[in-house]
């Protein structure tokens, strides 16, 4: 899916739950008058809202309906576009509804004059624009306006009907203020043209909302949670090229014998098997709150710590390690349920000073670790080899612990290119 194709469906589940909540409203209110109207009449008091009932338990029946296809997102455009033509209608349903019943009564048309259809209207038009689409706020408000105006016509061809200008006739009675309708309906019209540039204001506003997030989306493809945060927010930390020096602990892992497992694979099963291994491993880090620092082949690079310092990284690295081998332990089982061959890991853990830092050119930037840290870990996962340990940790990190850890010493060995021996622990 491109990424024009994403934000639209984005926007279009937003549009779809805002629906949803529409459709709740509508019938959930609708179901609130007619209770109203059954207690009303329970009490033979009587209402003249009593007229609308036949409207309001269709009104119950179609919201119900529409709430269902919306929740599983059929139609949702059409959907949206029938509740814009109902709330259009919601206006004039009412008032014709009293018409009846003044012509019933005998009652002058000018009474309905003096109902609030522009605050019922207006409020039809900002309850539509949740959907977010301006379109459904006009059709809403031209209904409304129609229903106003076709009500000032009929009030003006009843006879009994007097047009004045203010005072209490216009309150009273079958006087007909003009200017009071005049002014209502400029006021609908107003505040629909207001809500529709709103809402596509809103719709903007919603779809600049789910780029950033398609954005942030395809920012934590390629980076960290921490390091995608400072992106985002505009960290200096992790934005400018350079780096600052700062104590961190580096875990490096690789696969034992994947090359000789991988020669008679094809590449694409080959991918698989290294993309179904390192998405475990990376959950492991990340669930510890260390930064993915880069894949090497089939190699992890992380650290923690980064990009800001943490007291308890030496703690987060080795859970971490141990989330990895338990991790791989679950893989295996499933290889084997499959009948394919396990897969073996090696894990070096090693803390100190390093410079931490965007390392690049303007052009092109990596947030990454450098320094003699960084090697020695290198070295310790490549010592796990000849040692026989699936796993070792140097005792800088065993001195960093902030909580006690089950280890066993190993004693001190010497590491390539490092003048002197290092002692080294393995998680038990």
């Amino acid at each position: 899916m491109t990424q024009p194709d994403r934000i639209e469906a984005l926007l279009a589940e937003r549009e779809a739950r805002n629906l949803q909540i529409l459709a709740a409203v509508l019938f959930w209110g609708a179901l609130a008058m007619i209770g109203l109207i059954g207690l009303e009449t329970a009490f033979g008091r009587g209402t003249p809202l009593g007229e609308i009932i036949p409207w309001l338990v269709s009104s119950t029946i179609v919201a119900a309906v529409f709430y269902e296809l919306l929740r599983r997102r059929l139609w949702t455009s059409g959907v949206g576009l029938a509740i814009a033509l109902m709330g259009g209608c919601f206006v004039g349903e009412y008032m014709f509804a009293f018409h009846r019943l003044f012509e019933a009564e005998n009652l002058p048309l000018a009474v309905l004059t003096k109902m609030p259809g522009a605050t019922m209207g207006l409020g039809a038009v900002a309850t539509m624009s949740l959907a977010l689409r301006p379109i459904y706020v006009v059709i809403v408000g031209s209904g409304s306006i129609l229903a106003l105006a076709t009500v000032y016509l009929l009030a003006l061809m009843d006879p009994r009907s007097q047009v004045v200008l203010s005072g209490l006739e216009s309150i009273l009675g079958p006087a007909v203020d003009s200017v009071r309708v005049m002014a209502e309906i400029l006021f609908l019209v107003t505040g629909t043209v207001a809500v529709a540039f709103a809402t596509a204001v809103a719709r903007a506003t919603t779809r600049d909302a789910a780029r950033l997030q398609h954005t942030a989306d395809e920012i934590g493809r390629y980076f960290s949670p921490n390091v995608a945060a400072g992106l985002l927010q505009g960290d200096r930390g992790v934005l400018l090229p350079g780096g600052r020096e700062q104590d961190i602990v580096v875990l490096f892992s690789d696969l034992t014998g994947f090359t000789r497992l991988a020669a008679g694979l094809p590449a694409q099963e080959v991918l698989a098997v290294l993309s179904d291994y390192q998405e475990r491993m990376v959950a492991a880090i990340f669930r510890e709150g260390g930064t993915l620092d880069k894949f090497i082949g089939d190699g992890i690079m992380a650290t923690f710590g980064t990009p800001e310092p943490l007291p308890d990284a030496a703690d987060r690295a080795l859970r971490a390690a141990r989330g990895m081998m338990a991790a791989l332990d679950q893989l295996n089982r499933e290889r084997a349920a499959k009948g394919l061959a396990p897969l073996a890991q090696r894990i070096g853990i090693h803390a100190g000073p390093a410079i931490v830092g965007s390392i690049g050119t303007s052009q092109r930037l990596e947030f990454t670790a450098i320094g003699d840290t960084v090697n020695v870990a290198s070295r310790i996962e490549g010592a796990c080899k000849r040692s026989g340990q699936a796993a070792m940790v140097s005792a800088a990190v065993v001195e960093r612990l902030c909580a006690p850890a089950m280890l066993t010493p190993l004693g001190p060995m010497q590491l390539d290119g490092q003048a002197e021996p290092i002692r080294l622990f393995a998680p038990a």
